[in-house]
């Protein structure tokens, strides 16, 4: 007779695979301040940094530590509405599993765009820390330039995460060319709807971010 071995924490582990990619992926859009929002908006589609700053808006908090954590947890709260979009469309294309285990397959392979926005996140905060250091073309390359190469990177490892995380929990092979599909025009939606500064936006952006930190 089998024995089948169960954590009491099992359940709890089911949890976080769903929480902490969910906060990760979203916390980043919930990092600005008063002087780097506009970057942000730049860096990240506006209308998810918007709606980030009009959640941090409902409470006034004078601690800086419980002012930074309420950030994250307000960019969070939209990116965990973004996940459950996208694993419902997930959740038709795998058309075999529970909506629940579809959010948990969507919010693994979700990690390596969440650790993406923590890197722009990142990257704009030390973009803006050297910006009086550095001439513009350095600054050019930090903002506008390097970014991609991260875009890519991890955008590569999501598609390989999709396909062999797919494979691991029993996706069929001709499914898991759909669930890449859905990646890949998730990708390009996320592209399309702001994600990344370009050098338009730089170009205005840069006399601003000069003008406020001089201030």
């Amino acid at each position: 007779m089998d024995v089948i071995y169960k954590t009491p924490l099992a359940r709890w582990a089911r949890i976080c695979e769903i929480f902490i990619p969910g906060y990760m992926f979203g916390k980043s859009w919930g990092m600005a301040d008063e002087k780097t929002v506009d970057l942000f908006r730049a860096q990240f589609p506006a209308f998810f940094v918007d709606i980030a700053e009009r959640i941090k808006m409902l409470v006034s908090i004078d601690s800086e530590a419980f002012k930074i954590l309420f950030a994250t947890t307000a960019g969070a709260i939209v990116g965990f509405a973004v996940l459950g979009v996208l694993a419902a469309v997930m959740h038709l294309v795998l058309g075999d599993r529970k909506y629940i285990n579809s959010l948990r397959f969507t919010a693994v392979t979700l990690i390596p765009i969440a650790v993406l926005n923590g890197t722009l996140s990142h990257g704009v905060k030390t973009l803006v820390e050297k910006m009086n250091t550095q001439t513009a073309e350095a600054l050019y390359k930090s903002a506008v330039v390097s970014p991609w190469s991260y875009f890519a990177l991890n955008c590569i490892f999501y598609i390989l995460g999709l396909w062999m995380f797919g494979r691991r929990t029993g996706v069929p092979r001709a499914k898991r060319k759909y669930v890449l599909a859905v990646g890949i025009a998730f990708l390009a939606l996320y592209l399309g709807c702001g994600l990344m500064i370009t050098p338009g936006e730089w170009s205005e952006l840069l006399p601003k971010l000069q003008k406020s930190l001089a201030h």
